[in-house]
């Protein structure tokens, strides 16, 4: 069998077993059958679309979740002028499988939540590299705020960056200088309060996205819940959400509800931006969804029950492979930028 036909044979188990992101994809095909499987993932992919022996859930697995869009950003990174990080990015896409187990997926998902000064998806990146990272900024950051150099031997934690490649990080650790100030506040810090804006905005921002959400009378042990199927054809998902519950609550269901939509966890349509996942296991669901919201609410300075929830699905890590780290960290972030502003109409 030469190296397309095992492309496509793990292409196929993948997709029947896996349900994760395109970077979960690129970074599994590279590991099992090298750089050059990867490479042939746009055309792998292009004659999945058109294989007409694929069931209708591979089918649409492959047109909403490796869509020709998303594997196309994903590999245009490596011709970007970023050839000398690509290793390295890489590295930290694959080590991340070995958070997916249950004694270490709460540790990660509190740090993606930690630092409010760079998103979670870069928060992850961070981990994936220093987990015990307590304070991190640019080299320009330390001198400017602290007055701090780098130390000869420090090594760099690496993150994705707009109008760059990639921005380099050091950890506190790696800095000397003048004593730090008791209080760091420019990092890791959060609101005092709940903005009541941030609700209204992401309100908003789920009609831009043609998701209906309504405040509806549910019973007391259901605060939201989520759905694809709808008679009025306008609207892509709906969320209801208890009609008693105050705006904090309210925003931390919302928040859970629409990482289900997001995550693919419903399904997906032509209209739809976010990937088919619908197999996705009940316990890898929920854990992928209370995650998302557990980063978004922390970030905006909100206490939830997130860990007490999540530990109920914790037990059997039999499919925690299935969780994407990758997938929690991007809707984490998608999330939060509606709340943050209002969206120009797609």
């Amino acid at each position: 069998m030469d190296i397309f036909q095992q492309a496509k044979a793990f292409a196929l188990q993948w997709i029947d077993k896996r349900h994760g992101s395109t970077a979960d994809f690129l970074g599994d095909i590279e590991r099992d059958l090298g750089w050059a499987a990867r490479m042939m993932v746009p055309k792998l992919l292009e004659g999945l679309r058109k294989d007409t022996t694929l069931t209708n859930e591979q089918h649409k697995f492959v047109i909403h979740t490796l869509n020709e869009q998303e594997i196309g950003q994903a590999l245009a990174r490596e011709s970007d002028g970023v050839s000398e990080h690509q290793s390295a990015l890489d590295e930290l896409f694959n080590r991340g499988r070995k958070f997916r187990h249950s004694e270490k997926f709460q540790e990660a998902v509190d740090f993606v939540a930690k630092f409010r000064d760079y998103s979670p998806f870069n928060n992850m990146l961070v981990y994936l590299q220093n987990p015990h990272a307590t304070y991190v900024a640019t080299t320009k950051q330390w001198f400017k705020i602290f007055r701090r150099t780098i130390k000869e031997d420090a090594r760099p934690i690496i993150i994705l960056a707009p109008k760059t490649p990639v921005l380099l990080l050091y950890d506190v650790g790696d800095t000397e200088g003048p004593a730090l100030p008791a209080n760091l506040e420019n990092f890791g810090r959060t609101s005092g309060g709940f903005d009541p804006g941030v609700l209204q905005r992401t309100l908003k921002n789920c009609e831009r996205e043609s998701i209906l959400v309504e405040r509806k009378e549910l019973p007391e042990l259901r605060p939201g819940l989520a759905a694809m199927r709808l008679r009025n054809s306008d609207w892509s998902a709906r969320v209801l959400i208890r009609k008693e519950l105050d705006d904090v609550s309210a925003y931390a269901v919302l928040c859970h509800e629409l990482a289900h939509v997001f995550l693919g966890h419903l399904g997906a349509s032509k209209k739809c931006n976010w990937p088919y996942r619908p197999n996705t296991s009940h316990a890898v669901a929920e854990l992928e969804a209370e995650a998302v919201s557990y980063i978004v609410c922390r970030r905006a300075g909100l206490k939830t029950q997130s860990v007490q929830y999540v530990s109920g699905f914790l037990e059997d890590s039999s499919e925690f492979e299935n969780i994407s780290l990758d997938l929690i960290s991007r809707v984490a972030g998608r999330i939060e930028q509606m709340g943050y502003r209002l969206l120009p109409p797609r």
